[in-house]
């Protein structure tokens, strides 16, 4: 039977380090940013990295490199200790092999990841992309703005209390989704340089507009964790989005910009920029 335990930061060496999956459920820094929210064990043995989350009772796909024996050996741990078999957020082309091994697949769109091409996003060349750069243009006339690096504490912990004070004001911040990335972004500033992170500020008239938080998994891949602004200037989305990008990640292929979690604003935001790529995410059972 397998045994699971809470990761921690000398379970980094587990997950991949190069971009073997293109969902960002599979890297080390998800295990550790969302650990508490969705109640997140592993369990390493010698064919696979398994993980379990609570908040749903479900297993991930295994991290392995045969992928058959582990999912025997997943089945037989559940049979053994009577948890539920069940997988979400199984990438399609993982989805399919299990398909032909007798599992039943079920594509989740609300857990698709948004896959750009950062050039694209740099440059944001093209008929469908004018509004884009036409909120750039408004914002660059309306504003006098500086960008800075995430580079010092004193910076990630102002963005810290504007993205839980001020920019809540207008929201309910008791809601457990609010709790949650608060709690997830606070891991993630305080354990900066461990995790690998990149990040920006903008200030407008020296006060702060905007900031994101991304995470350089290798050539071809790099993953945007968060990013906040102050809505009421008009273009800051698209001006953080488009400076970030030119700035940390233009010598990466793709950016992963996460699902849209069936959520009808987020989901339209996300298809404006038009994604070169979509890693639809499948549920995995055994009838």
């Amino acid at each position: 039977m397998l045994h699971f335990y809470t990761p921690s930061f000398a379970d980094k060496a587990l997950f991949p380090s190069y971009s073997k999956y293109f969902a960002y459920e599979y890297f080390f820094s998800y295990s550790v940013l969302w650990k508490e929210a969705i109640g997140l064990t592993i369990c390493k043995t010698d064919t696979a990295l398994y993980m379990h989350l609570d908040v749903d009772d479900c297993f991930l796909l295994p991290i392995t490199d045969d992928l058959p024996k582990a999912m025997a050996e997943l089945e037989a741990h559940c049979n053994e200790s009577g948890q539920r078999f069940h997988l979400e957020c199984v990438p399609s082309e993982q989805a399919l092999e299990l398909q032909k091994l007798g599992y039943t697949i079920e594509h989740v769109r609300a857990l698709d990841d948004y896959i750009y091409e950062s050039q694209k996003l740099i440059h944001l060349s093209g008929r469908k992309l004018q509004a884009k750069r036409n909120h750039i243009s408004q914002f660059e006339r309306n504003y006098t703005y500086s960008v800075r690096s995430l580079s010092t504490k004193e910076m990630r912990d102002e963005c810290y209390k504007m993205a839980s004070t001020t920019w809540l004001e207008t929201k309910d911040c008791d809601t457990k989704e609010i709790q949650d990335e608060l709690r997830a972004l606070r891991l993630a500033f305080d354990n900066w340089d461990t995790l690998g992170l990149v990040g920006m500020l903008v200030c407008v008239d020296h006060h702060l507009t905007a900031f994101t938080v991304g995470e350089i998994i290798d050539d071809q891949l790099a993953i945007v964790h968060f990013e906040k602004g102050d809505t009421s200037y008009i273009g800051i989305y698209s001006v953080i989005n488009q400076l970030f990008c030119s700035q940390y990640l233009s010598d990466v292929k793709y950016v992963n910009r996460q699902e849209d979690a069936g959520v009808e604003g987020l989901r339209k935001a996300k298809l404006s920029y038009k994604p070169d790529l979509m890693v639809e995410k499948y549920r995995v059972t055994k009838q």
